[in-house]
């Protein structure tokens, strides 16, 4: 009778059916091998479900939006700050920064309606304000921010919220938030004393869109007294009623000069039709970006972590495929075809896949839903609402699938390789590496050197051109996509590298001879390994050298106000009004010239910090004038329509820049010549300012204080006699003196930048027209810090210059570092004399806590390193049994399994932090090399730490945590 090979309808199917059968059986017999992959592919699952549940529960939805901004009314209106009738509004009203459109321009004629004037019949009104009052607290007066409406309007519900207590029975009480109770110690039924009069704290309010953590008193508007009144912001008006604001409306309101904020508009956004002729200037959905960007960081994160992941549960599918093998081969022997042996072990991947996909899934969107519950049961407002991803979720648990099947993918073909009659053998041959894989991998490093050079070539032809950011996504993506082949490389390469640093091993102790003849054997198991440790410390290097060298430069660029531990208290400033217009928009207006007594700020400073601390007043050229504010409020009023009249100039003191000083810029504003001397120094750069009067009128006492150190015999000597002891070199004139001049700030050639002559030259410094000049001799006199201010000069001199010098700075030198703590005493203490609107800033210098960054770094690599490379160890003492047995049976010791352990974690943990460092660190140096003037900061005591230490300690860990004795194995024999 003929065989009939005809294929049975189905087969494929019963193929499928058993494969997934065997492979199931298989998990189960090997719970621990199995729960170990299933948590390797769960983990990089729930960390991505957590950050895709949690960051999308940052985001409020429209709906949302409206509750926290709108409560139930239909819209509020805000003054729209236009200077035209024709300026048009985004969608989102003020909720979104700036104009749609700005119209045409200025129209002289235009005069704004202010929005309670301009509110349609049908709608009742509640006006919003804001202001603050202050309270005292021992003999400082805290600033207050106090809320003028009737939060407890049912329309204002899902705005504001009533925590605790009641309402208000009379003009005594008043509401707090939950932040302002406990700023003060507050409870329900205490009072408050504030400068708009003491009330009696009867309930507690959650403004929804700031949380509990702010501190506000709620008043109503019969509350604030007529004083307070003037000081209240612009009404904020909104609108309660049961119409529907369209964008007609909102258009018919930008006419007036007002933005609407609808209802209507931010739960149905109008179509392009709508829109008309202001589709092309309209904001577009920022929430949407904002989804967009945080699930493309979420998902860069994950897919690395899914690559390494991908590597070690393919060295554990390797080893449960090796497990597998007499079964596999008594498969093939009963008739299977090799697919079908590939099919069995690819199925184990597929059951293993989902598993892990669904339980990283699910808790990851379990754990986000409770710290999103937690924490806006805590009153944060970080959390508009729960916003779990399902459908997210659900392409989470297919990326776990697919991580699985690629894992097993491997192996699966390895075994199905692998000669029936050698698996069913009690032996096992060595694995057989493809000879093309060590091609490929110097292939993928020529093509990154060749890749990265060719970013470099791009980025060095068109540095310094004006149009140069245009190349920057080529140079960019070139250098990434060769980072990218370095790292492919050098795991194609890692067999290789792994064979030939095992290839002379006969000097080495017998533990780590046996660890290294078992990586070269099984390198099956040991590749994945050591490449997963490479991704991760390939990260880790591209961080430290990126974070050190980012540090270094904030550090080389850092603004020196004032000295370490130092802050000038400003005795004569502006003084300003800063009314919130509502949606975050707020006006600035100018409220004169102010002055502090210095002896009372002394006080104050002495009183909140101790005795301990020295202060300097500070005598000399004034920052702002009378003069320049009046001219300020003409050029508003000439804006407004009013013809600006031929004003007399404000001088200004300055010291003169002789023209061979000049520091030339390049195209990306910085120095020309990098080591440039005349581009360095104090008031390097003069358009930057200080509380430091920019010349000073002072004596030995400030000079010192100023400078960091006793200044010099020259220069006491230079003041004393009539002259100035000036901060920088490049003000020195060829002749030894320093030019003192006047000059006009406002005068278009003194802003202008060029040398006359040479069009097309930038410098750093102006040259500028004196109004008046006077040479003076001079010594230089550097300060430890490049503070900004020109120099001193002694007060008999500056008075015969007729230059006006007056009290400017209070100069307070702390003896340490101030904690938080101390910093808001000061700035609590000072708040009476210098207003709401002027910090007290101590000098703490350049972010000092690189160390403690980079360590965090090193962390990090070592945690994925160390598991990593314990994975590997325990893979391959389960792995390898039988040797040991073997070892066991001639007599080894059975500290030699402990040992073998830690040779093995050692070898894996050190080549892989090896070469990622390396793969990490190079890509990193050729991105900073390009950057003109950046520093290249290599931290080879963090990098030393992680290729050398962390591997020891993984080593010694290892060998604490395995196991010496052996049970016993049973020989199989093929009969």
């Amino acid at each position: 009778m003929a065989l009939d090979l005809t294929p049975v309808k189905g087969g494929g199917q019963h193929r499928l059916r058993l494969a997934l059968t065997m492979a199931w059986r298989d998990i189960r017999r090997h719970k621990g091998r199995s729960a170990l992959i299933v948590a390797l592919i769960a983990l990089p699952i729930f960390a991505m479900s957590f950050a895709a549940t949690a960051g999308m529960s940052t985001q409020a939805t429209p709906a949302e939006t409206v509750a926290m901004e709108l409560g139930q009314t239909q819209g509020r209106l805000t003054d729209m700050g236009a200077q035209n009738s024709t300026s048009v509004q985004s969608v989102q009203g003020d909720l979104s920064f700036g104009l749609g459109a700005p119209g045409v321009g200025p129209d002289p004629a235009f005069a704004a309606t202010a929005p309670v004037d301009a509110v349609p019949a049908g709608f009742t009104t509640i006006l919003w304000q804001t202001a603050t009052v202050h309270t005292p607290v021992g003999k400082a007066q805290v600033e207050v921010p106090i809320t003028v409406t009737d939060v407890l309007n049912p329309a204002f519900t899902g705005k504001y919220t009533l925590l605790d207590g009641v309402a208000p029975a009379s003009d005594r009480q008043a509401l707090a938030s939950r932040g302002l109770m406990e700023r003060f110690g507050l409870k329900l039924g205490e009072e408050l004393t504030t400068s708009a009069g003491t009330f009696e704290i009867v309930g507690t309010i959650r403004p929804e869109r700031q949380g509990d953590g702010e501190s506000y008193l709620f008043l109503s508007p019969k509350q604030i007294p007529a004083a307070l009144a003037a000081e209240l912001s612009p009404a904020v008006v909104y609108l309660a009623g049961d119409k529907s604001l369209k964008w007609a409306d909102a258009k018919a309101f930008n006419a007036k000069g007002i933005t609407l904020t609808s209802r209507s508009l931010l739960l149905d956004p109008p179509n392009k039709a709508e829109l008309g002729a202001d589709a092309g200037s309209m904001n577009g959905d920022w929430r949407q970006g904002n989804m967009v960007t945080t699930i493309l960081a979420a998902s860069l994160i994950g897919v690395l972590a899914l690559m390494e992941v991908g590597l070690l549960a393919g060295a554990a599918f390797a080893v449960g495929a090796r497990k597998q093998q007499r079964d596999l081969a008594l498969l093939a022997a009963s008739g299977a075809e090799s697919s079908m042996v590939r099919t069995t072990v690819t199925a184990s991947g597929l059951w293993l896949g989902l598993a892990g996909g669904m339980v990283g899934a699910v808790l990851g969107s379990i754990a986000a839903a409770v710290l999103v519950l937690v924490v806006r049961g805590q009153g944060s407002a970080m959390f508009p609402g729960l916003h779990v991803t399902w459908l997210p979720a659900l392409g989470l648990v297919l990326l776990g699938v697919v991580a699985g099947l690629v894992a097993a993918m491997v192996p699966a073909r390895a075994v199905a390789r692998q000669a029936t009659l050698s698996a069913l053998k009690s032996g096992r041959t060595a694995e057989l590496p493809s000879k093309w894989t060590k091609w490929v991998g110097l292939g993928f490093l020529g093509l990154a050197a060749v890749v990265m050079g060719a970013g470099a070539v791009v980025s060095f032809t068109v540095r310094g051109q004006v149009d140069s950011y245009v190349w920057l996504p080529l140079s960019s993506g070139l250098i990434i996509g060769g980072a990218v082949a370095l790292v492919v490389g050098l795991i194609c390469l890692t067999g290789s590298i792994v064979a030939l640093l095992t290839a002379r091993t006969s000097w080495l102790p017998v533990p780590l001879r046996l660890a290294a003849r078992d990586s070269a054997r099984n390198r099956g198991r040991t590749v994945p390994a050591v490449a997963a440790v490479l991704a991760a410390a390939t990260l880790s290097g591209a961080l430290m050298v990126g974070t050190a060298s980012a540090m270094q430069d904030s550090s080389n660029n850092h603004q020196w106000q004032y000295n370490l531990n130092q802050t000038g208290v400003p005795l004569e400033f502006v003084k300003a009004k800063i009314t919130d217009m509502g949606g975050g928009a707020q006006r600035w207006e100018s409220q004169g010239l102010a002055t502090v007594n210095s002896k009372e700020a002394t006080n104050l400073m002495v009183d909140a910090l101790g005795p301990a601390i020295t202060t300097h007043v500070l005598r000399g050229t004034p920052a702002n004038t009378q003069c320049e504010l009046d001219q300020q409020e003409l050029a508003m009023e000439n804006n407004s329509g009013h013809e600006l009249p031929n004003a007399a100039p404000c001088p200004k003191w300055a010291l003169a820049e002789p023209a061979t000083n000049r520091c030339e810029v390049a195209s990306d504003r910085k120095p020309a010549d990098l080591v440039d001397w005349r581009c360095t120094g104090a008031m390097g750069n003069s358009s930057y300012g200080s509380n430091i009067p920019a010349i000073i009128a002072g004596g030995e006492k400030e000079l010192a204080a100023l400078l960091g150190r006793a200044p010099s015999a020259d220069a006491l000597q230079t003041l004393r006699s009539g002259g100035m002891v000036i901060t920088n070199k490049v003000y020195l004139q060829q002749d030894g003196t320093a030019k003192v001049i006047t000059f006009d700030p406002s005068s278009p050639g003194n802003r202008d930048q060029d040398v006359p002559g040479t069009p097309g030259r930038q410098y750093m410094r102006p040259l500028v027209t004196p109004l008046s000049s006077r040479s003076l001799p001079a010594v230089v006199e550097a300060p430890e810090k490049n503070l900004n201010f020109y120099g001193v000069v002694s007060p008999e001199t500056a008075a015969a210059m007729d230059m006006p010098v007056s009290d400017q700075t209070l100069l307070v030198t702390a003896p340490k570092s101030l904690s938080q703590a101390e910093t808001d005493q000061v700035q609590s203490a000072m708040a009476p004399i210098l207003g709401q609107y002027n910090s007290v800033f101590f000098e703490k210098g350049p972010a000092g806590n690189i160390a403690s960054i980079l360590w965090l770094i090193v962390a990090g690599g070592a945690l994925i390193t160390l598991s990593a490379a314990g994975i590997t160890a325990g893979l391959a003492l389960a792995d390898g049994r039988n040797d040991h047995a073997t070892l066991a049976s001639i007599g080894a010791d059975t500290q030699l399994r402990k040992a073998i352990s830690g040779s093995q974690t050692l070898m894996t943990a050190m080549l892989g932090t090896v070469l990622g460092v390396f793969a990490g660190a190079v890509p990193t140096i050729v991105v900073l090399s390009l950057q003109r003037g950046f520093p290249i900061v290599i931290p080879w005591l963090q990098i030393a730490a992680l290729m050398i230490l962390v591997p020891l300690f993984g080593a010694a860990a290892a060998w604490l945590l395995t196991k010496g004795k052996l049970p016993m194995t049973r020989r199989q024999t093929l009969v």
